[in-house]
């Protein structure tokens, strides 16, 4: 006998016998869509819940309450992961929290081990990535990890739990409170189809290769960066920047712009400038070497097809082309002053991420269009792209565009102010150079993200009955 029979999907009616009755008795967890993904993964040739081959374990509330205090934090040492840092098959290390290195050992119930799987189970999202060798790290609020007790995949196990089937799954499970939760004992329960270990090998190899490349793109980056910083000695301005002017400044007449408030002129900006210049620097303003445009306000019903690139999309150095929204061919073609070339610089320019600044560069996308929340500088030179990038997300960088923010409760950044910004000019050869490490650094995290995708299709394909390693 069936456990469920779907009746209709649209409004969404299930028949279930009652051994399928668990003490869940709220309509959401018996919705036809779960039920539909659910009797695939019931399925698959072999199946078993994830505590046939995982331990899952969290971090208790007593320890939290009890070790992560305010003073541990402070001097703490080991990063603590929480459910921001985990990310599809990626930790993100940005706003991480430290704890002492003698809480970290004592609580060896909570600590991370090289490839765990680390899962978020609380909050709107939940994600799934494998722990990392050579870093101490310990299980933080609202994620816990998965430590495999018999052979299996730990990449494929990943991949299936942040692929369609898995996030139903994990999605069906989830129980409301102040934020939506997966308890320990439902995660447990999990079913997880289990093909053979070459296909658990081949998909996980994919991810492993998009770890790879990933890695590689943040050591290119920050040779780049270094490079930069050698040629400019942005070290010493850094420094420098304590020593701007805070109270008043004494300004030449030539350097008043359109702006009066006298704030705009008392700041590091031009405190730094005139540092560089000291120190024999070139500057030019982005006016005088590119030209500086914005995108528009959209909405339509009509057939998509570009890429509309709006703030949420600017993903460090490049484009987050996964998330983008689509505008249809006319609109592009009417949109002439907003069409992007390839290796221009897209800025935030509304809101609290003014600042942000990516590179339009795809080699699988040569047409794109932007937001009005966003703006572009082309410059003449294509081979100025790159290094301006680095220099405008260093920190002088972010301090000559912070400069420009008008506005107390909407925040924004003018085209002129973007085309005021000075520059400092350097050599031909050296960013050539910094051009083909950046670039080469952009297409291995194109290339990686793409690999995990892929590895989610398998995944699904698996599932569904399609799945072909000659593919």
């Amino acid at each position: 006998m069936n456990e469920y029979n779907i009746v209709s999907s649209i409004p969404s009616c299930v028949w279930t016998n009652g051994v399928a009755i668990n003490d869940r008795i709220d309509s959401m967890y018996y919705r036809s869509s779960s039920i539909k993904d659910y009797q695939k993964i019931k399925k698959f040739s072999k199946i078993k819940r994830v505590s046939n081959y995982f331990d899952v374990s969290k971090l208790s509330g007593f320890e939290y309450t009890d070790y992560f205090t305010e003073e541990n934090l402070k001097s703490g040492t080991v990063i603590a992961l929480t459910s921001q840092n985990v990310m599809e098959n990626q930790i993100n290390f940005d706003n991480i929290i430290k704890i002492p290195f003698e809480i970290h050992n004592s609580l060896e119930r909570s600590k991370i081990y090289p490839n765990d799987i680390l899962l978020s189970y609380t909050g709107q999202y939940r994600r799934a990535c494998t722990a990392p060798q050579n870093i101490e790290l310990h299980l933080g609020p609202n994620i816990c990890r998965l430590r495999s007790t018999k052979l299996i995949d730990v990449h494929y196990v990943s991949t299936f739990l942040n692929c369609r089937y898995g996030q139903s799954s994990l999605d069906r499970e989830k129980t409301m409170s102040a934020q939506p939760t997966v308890n320990m004992g439902r995660i447990r329960d999990i079913l997880l189809p289990i093909p053979p270990p070459e296909i658990q090998r081949y998909i996980g190899d994919k991810v492993r290769k998009a770890e790879e490349l990933r890695e590689e793109a943040k050591r290119l980056k920050k040779e780049a960066e270094e490079i930069l910083n050698t040629e400019l000695n942005l070290s010493y301005f850094n420094e420098r920047v304590k020593y701007a002017p805070k109270m008043y400044n004494w300004m030449c007449g030539e350097l008043i712009e359109a702006r009066i408030d006298s704030q705009y002129y008392i700041n590091e900006t031009n405190f730094i400038n005139a540092e560089m210049n000291k120190k024999g620097l070139k500057l030019k303003k982005i006016s005088e070497v590119a030209s500086v445009g914005k995108g528009f306000s959209y909405t339509s019903l009509d057939k998509k097809s570009i890429p509309y690139i709006r703030i949420s999309d600017l993903d460090d150095l490049l484009i987050n082309f996964d998330s983008v929204e689509m505008v249809d061919k006319k609109t592009y073609s009417e949109k002439k002053s907003s069409q992007l070339e390839q290796y221009d610089l897209i800025f935030a320019i509304t809101g609290a991420t003014i600042g942000k600044v990516s590179l339009f560069y795809n080699n699988k996308c040569s047409k794109a269009t932007l937001s009005s929340d966003t703006a572009f500088v082309r410059l003449k030179d294509k081979n100025d792209a790159a290094y301006v990038l680095l220099y405008l997300k260093s920190i002088i960088g972010q301090i000559s565009i912070l400069k420009g923010i008008t506005g107390a409760t909407n925040r924004h950044l003018s085209l002129e102010h973007i085309g005021d910004i000075f520059i400092p000019v350097i050599d031909n050869k050296l960013k050539r150079e910094i051009n083909i490490i950046v670039i080469k650094a952009i297409d291995n995290m194109f290339l990686s993200k793409q690999l995990i995708k892929e590895a989610k299709q398998d995944v699904e394909d698996l599932i569904e009955g399609n799945f072909s390693m000659k593919k």
